[in-house]
């Protein structure tokens, strides 16, 4: 009985094996040469990185921390063996062209992203250098002001250096609108070696029926610091309300001005509901007059 068993699990083992080994993925050879036209520097790969975020790390996981979903097979992680045994050619063709589940990126990222999503995965490569350090975030905390005259938002930044805040220079700083379902980047600004950034709200930014917009200031990437929620400023464009009727007339505001089309809609549609209405209360009395006979 017990080799009986024992062979049982050797088979089950076996197919799985082979099915592993059989969703082993190799690239076609003629799309594994092709060689990344995108420049390997810090910028493509800071941009890879953020199409990573959106669109892989659900998956994959974080780079270097092995945490991805427990699908079979197990999505590799960014810095493994595995994912660095193919070529730049050979990881943009499975990018692009996708298996099982992982998706294909082809008609929902452009080739220069898709080759910068490479560029990011090359930044964990052990035979390439990296110009991308993941290092842990740096404290901060910012000051800022509005000035609604010039339309301008100045910004003081320090960062902690071993206890002492002090002037944090050729630091981003991202200004966006508050939005109802989130926040709208307006623009970015460095700051100076003062630690000062100011930042200009563009003359096209539309604000409210009167003009104010609620400003939010943070830092970028690589910083540990809340976002800075400012008060309302009168910054923007008027938002435009859009008008019911054209030609300065007025839809109603008494009986006397009010239209006579609107008046004989909105009656006809009160007279309607309540025939609906007594209709309805006329067949249940029928309903309950012919269920007593």
């Amino acid at each position: 009985m017990n080799n009986k068993i024992n062979l049982l699990i050797a088979v089950i083992l076996f197919i799985s094996a082979s099915q592993i080994r059989g969703q082993e993925w190799i690239a076609p050879a003629d799309k594994a040469s092709v060689s990344n036209p995108s420049e390997y520097n810090l910028a493509n790969v800071k941009k890879g990185k953020e199409i990573y975020q959106k669109n892989c790390k659900s998956c994959h996981g974080d780079a270097g921390k092995y945490n991805a979903l427990p699908l079979v097979p197990v999505p590799p992680d960014v810095a493994s063996e595995i994912m660095h045994s193919n070529t730049e050619g050979g990881l943009f063709h499975k990018i692009t062209a996708g298996k099982g589940g992982m998706p294909q990126f082809e008609t929902t990222l452009s080739e220069d992203d898709r080759w910068r999503l490479v560029n990011y995965i090359m930044n964990y490569n052990p035979n390439v250098e990296p110009v991308l350090v993941e290092a842990p975030p740096v404290k901060a905390k910012i000051m800022a002001s509005v000035n609604e005259v010039n339309k301008q938002v100045e910004v003081f930044a320090e960062f902690d250096n071993n206890g002492t805040f002090e002037k944090l220079a050729d630091a981003e700083v991202i200004v966006s609108a508050k939005k109802t379902f989130g926040n709208l980047v307006i623009g970015k600004a460095l700051t100076d070696e003062n630690g000062r950034a100011l930042f200009t709200i563009p003359e096209s930014h539309i604000g409210d029926e009167e003009g104010y917009v609620k400003l939010v200031v943070a830092l970028g990437e690589g910083y540990e610091v809340a976002a800075l929620d400012l008060k309302s400023a009168k910054v923007g464009k008027l938002k435009e309300i859009p008008k019911l009727i054209k030609g300065g007339e007025i839809l109603w505001s008494t009986n006397e001005n009010i239209q006579p089309w609107l008046l004989f809609s909105y009656l006809g549609a009160v007279g309607g509901a309540w025939l609906a209405i007594g209709y309805i209360i006329f067949l249940i009395f029928r309903i309950r007059k012919y269920s007593k006979l």
